[in-house]
């Protein structure tokens, strides 16, 4: 017995010690890593605040998936005993919560239109960004008022405010799940497919290379009109004189400050380095005075002018990126399919270099050497096998998710396959492994189709620094307010009781409509909504359930006599005009060292 009593003891030690590291260093690295990722994403001048409020939201929403494993082995190694549970995790649940309540539903909008606002001082875009979320959170609690006036006529509140909290927040994150989960699930093998056939896959990259193309056009355009908008308001404010207009001359500083950063963005997104003074592009600079019937300037004409054209530099830039990524892809796979694996090696931006120089120097061009001839014995012959287990896997990882969730609200029999696996512990290693699979997998559907969103005026990631703060508040938000549903909703298809999270997520089950029997019977939309992706009706179905605002990229229908043809014709162009710039780029470097190489006089 005391030899019994001392093992107990060691293994209480141990396992205590693993959650220590699990809920305290985890998070810690979790951060310091998406802190260096976020870095290559965010533009160079990002707002500090905005910047670390990203890394929270995006590290406790990776963190919440993580230690949902830890919390599930813990619930089946005490089994019924719910007396051992941890004190520290469910302290941590609860904090975590209200703490990504806090970032993604107040300070992530706050900052959002804070980044936004063409205001001129700190505090009138505080004002304004505190004036158009109230609008928001207005409508949303005039809803709920709604529904809370129905419930109490007919007697059925019950629970308090954070259990309604709860439930409410638990009710938009599971419906925008199923939104996702249903594209995602289908779209996840069938991208693994895609991605191992490369000339099926560039059909579809050529097509949407032209659509990708347009927009861009048409986003400089919009930026064209925009500049030109403010260089009026500019010209008026010098016709009218700064007296009675009630204009100071720090707004008219930042909004010719602001004005030339967006000519010089459109001529570099013009990829034209000529004279800034020429009217490039259709944007010229009017005279002084030559606005007779312009109304007087005012600070609320600047703000708005100064807003358009922060809106309208944002959406240049994110549409010249997504079209340049796009193009970069499509020469990627080209040079997959004509079998030219150096290239492609190139492409993912692994090039040796040729200048002589000094042994650390002579180390790293060996690591490149050897890492180009690994990569390049991936690429001809890994890749593609790899890609089709992968989809094949996932394939079966879906479908098993949707047989899950057809039978989410029967308590007896269920099409469940996954909780096959958590009848029993099998320790704590074995079993953090076989749930977070399932887990990761779920969350790498729902994640896939948000990026893969097409939400008219909303926000994506661009590498190379293009990203901009608003963007990147949109994405840690949405990640934040995803990642507790999700959790609780891989609880309920797994069939585990007794975890922490379930005993602080339980509060909202007696909210009547949106409690227990929404997350029970809701989710089984998802097999619904997997049915009409496989036969290429969902984006269509969402286009017209949101009236245009939203789709899905992959799948887009195409303009054109001959889109396929007018892609490829687009490609073949940018891939000639990349290869002149490189060109002029080595010439440049080169000159230099042969010129310092020649003999003196």
């Amino acid at each position: 017995h005391h030899l019994s009593s001392r093992i107990s003891a060691q293994r209480c030690k141990m396992y205590s010690t693993l959650g220590l590291l699990v809920l305290i260093c985890g998070p810690v690295l979790v951060a310091l890593i998406v802190a260096c990722v976020l870095l290559r994403f965010a533009e160079k001048d990002a707002n500090w605040l905005s910047f670390l409020t990203c890394v929270a939201g995006v590290a406790i929403a990776i963190s919440v998936v993580a230690v949902m494993p830890y919390d599930v082995w813990q619930a089946l190694s005490r089994g019924d005993d719910e007396s051992n549970s941890s004190s520290l995790l469910r302290r941590t649940w609860a904090a975590t919560y209200w703490t990504t309540a806090l970032l993604s539903y107040l300070l992530c909008p706050i900052l959002m239109e804070y980044e936004n606002s063409g205001d001129f001082t700190t505090s009138a875009r505080l004002k304004t960004s505190l004036r158009r979320n109230a609008v928001f959170y207005g409508i949303y609690s005039f809803i709920l008022v709604v529904l809370l006036l129905i419930l109490i006529s007919r007697g059925e509140v019950q629970g308090d405010l954070q259990s309604w909290c709860i439930a409410a927040s638990n009710a938009w994150g599971l419906f925008v799940l199923t939104v996702l989960m249903g594209f995602g699930l289908v779209a996840v093998p069938r991208h693994f497919w895609s991605l191992a056939h490369p000339n099926k896959l560039l059909q579809d990259l050529y097509r949407n290379a032209v659509l990708k193309d347009e927009t861009r056009l048409s986003r400089l355009f919009e930026l064209q009109d925009a500049v030109a908008s403010a260089r009026q308001e500019l010209s008026a404010y010098d016709g009218a004189g700064c007296e009675g207009c009630g204009v100071d001359g720090t707004a008219f500083a930042v909004l010719s400050q602001m004005t030339e950063k967006c000519e010089t963005l459109h001529l570099e997104l013009h990829g034209q380095r000529g004279n800034r003074e020429k009217d490039i592009g259709g944007i010229s600079r009017s005279p002084s005075g030559s606005l007779p019937l312009h109304p007087p300037p005012s600070v609320a004409r600047f703000a708005e002018v100064h807003r358009n054209l922060k809106a309208a530099a944002l959406e240049a830039r994110r549409a010249s990126c997504c079209f340049e990524s796009h193009v970069q892809r499509c020469i990627f796979f080209e040079d997959l399919e004509h079998g030219d694996y150096r290239a492609a090696v190139s492409m993912l931006g692994i090039r040796r270099t040729t200048m002589p120089g000094t042994l650390p120097s002579r180390f790293c061009s060996g690591t490149t050497k050897l890492y180009q001839t690994l990569l390049t014995f991936w690429l001809r012959h890994v890749r593609a096998r790899a890609l089709l287990g992968l989809g094949h896997a996932s394939c079966i990882l879906s479908a098993i998710v949707v047989l899950g969730q057809l039978t989410l609200f029967a308590d007896g029999w269920h099409l469940s396959l996954l909780s096959l696996f958590f009848r029993q512990d099998y320790g704590p290693w074995l079993t953090q492994v076989l749930c977070l699979i399932p887990l990761a997998y779920m969350t790498y559907t729902a994640y896939f189709s948000i990026f893969r969103l097409k939400i008219s005026g909303w926000y994506g990631l661009y590498g190379n620094h293009s990203t901009d703060t608003g963007s990147l508040l949109w994405c840690a938000s949405i990640l934040a307010r995803l990642a507790a549903p999700l959790c609780y909703h891989f609880l309920l298809l797994i069939r585990v009781r007794g975890t922490t999270f379930q005993a602080f997520m339980g509060q909202m089950n007696i909210v009547p409509v949106l409690g227990e029997s929404f997350n029970q019977v809701f989710p089984c939309l998802i097999a619904l909504l997997c049915c009409c992706n496989i036969f290429n009706v969902y984006s269509r179905f969402l286009q017209f359930f949101t009236l245009g605002v939203m789709e899905f990229e992959l799948g887009e229908a195409s303009a054109g006599d001959d889109p396929l043809t007018d892609g490829k014709q687009l490609v073949d162009r940018e891939r000639r005009r990349r290869a002149e710039e490189c060109d002029l780029e080595l010439q440049g470097r080169a000159a230099p060292f042969f010129a310092s190489a020649a003999p003196a006089g």
